[in-house]
């Protein structure tokens, strides 16, 4: 299998991780879905992750990829129906601070002139929002077994901190020390973003 992957992308990333997690081995594919003249053939969304098949079958959207990674792969579930509407909710809102850190970061490498500020404002406001829900929730995230809420909770504060820095860690202290001990893990450390 192959992964169309980028370096600092937290959805490849949430794919790599499942992938570790599973014992899958996927060749990966350096992807920068703003030149890539081949991707629009391969996903109609011009988007990265995606995962191409042995029998050349295409899969998109990190979800669906890491749902299927999580079947063909070995071990335990990382999508267990035990309490799943709980961590399902807590994925929820990693994934979304990882959408609103790559919003805010697209933004910030516009011209000035192209910036849009109120956009920007408001994915501030939402990561802002976002940490606060993870460590009002902190409960559900420090007795989490590996599952795809603490995978998503990773993924989105690593974004954020690759981005736009730490200083999230000030005003939540209990996430921040989880999340510190979240990234000795092998396959959070294997796939720390470097950009």
């Amino acid at each position: 299998m192959k992964l169309l992957s980028g370096p600092t992308s937290p959805f490849a990333r949430k794919c790599r991780i499942v992938a570790i997690e599973k014992s899958v081995t996927l060749e990966e594919i350096g992807t920068n879905p703003f030149e890539s003249t081949e991707l629009p053939g391969i996903n109609p969304l011009k988007m990265i992750p995606v995962l191409i098949l042995d029998d050349g079958t295409t899969m998109y959207d990190s979800d669906v990829i890491c749902r299927y990674l999580d079947q063909a792969g070995e071990g335990p579930s990382l999508f267990p129906k035990a309490d799943r509407w709980a961590w399902m909710t807590r994925a929820t809102l990693g994934h979304g601070l990882a959408d609103a850190s790559v919003a805010l970061q697209l933004q910030k490498v516009l011209p000035e002139s192209d910036q849009s500020a109120p956009l920007m404002d408001k994915m501030r406001a939402r990561m802002a929002r976002i940490t606060a829900g993870l460590e009002a929730d902190f409960a559900g995230l420090e007795a989490a077994p590996m599952r795809m809420d603490v995978i998503c909770a990773v993924m989105g504060l690593g974004h954020v901190e690759l981005r736009h820095g730490d200083t999230w860690r000030a005003d939540h202290p209990m996430l921040a020390a989880w999340y510190l001990g979240q990234l000795e893990h092998p396959s959070f450390k294997a796939t720390i973003p470097v950009g």
